[in-house]
């Protein structure tokens, strides 16, 4: 298995994994990301944000997502793990140990203070795995959203 920055040229199967993992959530009917912001988003002039992908045989087999926010309460930058997900073919394979830690070493060379992403409610194999890689829940701070466009008639 081969870990590496996506290139432009994983573009479409960036897209497909994306497309998985918004059928595996449940968020498939709302789900608007296409080929070109993809390619806008992660590999244009202002890319915001860096994928990783696992490939086995020349196969793109998962990806994680990050974006930075680039200064907190530590002055140092976060990184947010956005989406890890593997073909379901190739899940238990080590792909997302491997991703993870290029994730990692990413978060390592910004300087960042810490890694952030969120695990689906239910969802006790990603608990179990992130548990696995040092992670636990944040016990301090909750999510929250308005939904999409819930906020424009509130402010």
């Amino acid at each position: 298995m081969i870990v590496r920055a996506a290139r432009p040229a994983d573009v479409d199967r960036l897209l497909e994994l994306m497309t998985g993992l918004a059928r595996f959530e449940g968020y498939f009917d709302d789900f608007a990301v296409t080929r070109d912001s993809v390619l806008a988003g992660g590999f244009g002039d202002a890319p915001i944000f860096k994928a990783f992908v696992a490939e086995v045989e020349g196969t793109v087999i998962g990806m994680a997502v990050t974006y930075v926010v680039p200064w907190t309460y530590t002055l140092r930058p976060r990184l947010v793990l956005k989406e890890l997900f593997i073909n379901e073919g190739h899940r238990d394979a080590g792909a997302g140990r491997a991703l993870f830690a290029a994730v990692a070493e990413h978060a390592r060379h910004l300087g960042a203070g810490e890694i952030a992403w969120t695990v689906m409610n239910g969802n006790s194999k990603a608990e179990a795995f992130y548990r696995s890689v040092g992670g636990k829940p944040d016990v301090k701070w909750q999510n929250w959203t308005s939904g999409a466009g819930g906020y424009e008639d509130k402010c």
